[in-house]
């Protein structure tokens, strides 16, 4: 195995941990205090502003060299940026809130199925990932089944589950608006742009980030890990290895945040929600060998 392939190989086990951990540190936030999901989001991608506008001003000169008048980056900054995170992870911290992240993060992940069965209808892949979809959505029923003995109330949790599931669609959308920006931009302005755009339309609940007081480092670790370190070390591998390699890889997140959420979260996830995230596992890595 050459240079290449080792820091290649590095940076999948890094975006592997590092985005099994952002979820971990919601649930363990979410399990001291109850969060507002908007607020909680918006305190996130503050931190996550602070790091991202110097680093892309450093490696690509932004905003001064950014294609502010393009269709294609302000489709990926409103559509892949702000609705993905106003709406799609909103979606996600209430999910995490309500049954954990080994649950919700398993269930989300779907947007990878969503995004490889439209490439399937398009033409783009083949038949696999018909088996994948298969699989994933047995994997969703696993894991729904255990979480609904929980005590969280009527109602609660399958409303939880079907955030999860909103999460998975918002995000798989994002997935393509955000490739038509980077058509025209670097990866680092896009992600720049969308966090002080995100910022500014939720600037009335950064302003409430004093109701996080006592959970702020676990909102700032969510962040680091979600929104800035993991996003750096997918683009090295992305830069380095094949989609197909690097999706493989990304497949044992869900799985891993299970593993996490115990020791981190003090979760507890049932046999059948294990075996869900396996199940999800292994059809994303069929996507992501297709």
């Amino acid at each position: 195995m050459n240079n290449t392939s080792l820091l290649g190989l590095a940076a999948i086990i890094a975006t592997t941990l590092s985005w099994s951990l952002a979820p971990v540190f919601i649930s363990r936030a979410s399990s001291r205090k109850r969060l507002d999901p908007v607020v909680f989001n918006a305190a996130r991608m503050l931190f996550a502003m602070l790091i991202l506008v110097p680093l892309a001003y450093l490696a690509e000169g932004f905003p001064y060299k950014t294609p502010w008048l393009s269709p294609e980056f302000e489709a990926g900054v409103w559509i892949g940026g702000v609705f993905s995170t106003v709406v799609g992870d909103t979606l996600f911290v209430y999910s995490v809130s309500v049954v954990g992240a080994s649950i919700a993060l398993p269930v989300s992940y779907l947007f990878i199925i969503w995004s490889a069965l439209y490439d399937y209808l398009t033409g783009s892949i083949g038949s696999r990932v018909l088996v994948a979809a298969g699989l994933a959505f047995l994997g969703v029923w696993l894991v729904a089944q255990d979480s609904t003995s929980k005590d969280k109330g009527p109602g609660i949790v399958p409303r939880a589950i079907l955030a999860a599931i909103g999460t998975s669609l918002v995000w798989a959308v994002s997935m393509y608006a955000y490739k038509l920006a980077m058509s025209v931009s670097g990866e680092y302005s896009v992600a720049a742009a969308r966090s002080i755009a995100t910022v500014l339309v939720l600037s009335p609940y950064v302003a409430r980030i004093r109701e996080l007081r006592g959970v702020l480092l676990d909102t700032f670790l969510s962040s680091f890990f979600g929104y800035f370190f993991g996003t750096i070390t997918f683009l090295v591998a992305l830069g380095l290895l094949p989609a197909s390699i690097v999706g493989i890889g990304i497949a044992l997140t869900p799985f891993v945040t299970q593993l996490l959420s115990i020791p981190l979260a003090r979760e507890k996830p049932g046999l059948t929600t294990i075996i869900g995230g396996l199940l999800l596992g292994i059809a994303i890595a069929l996507t992501g060998t297709h």
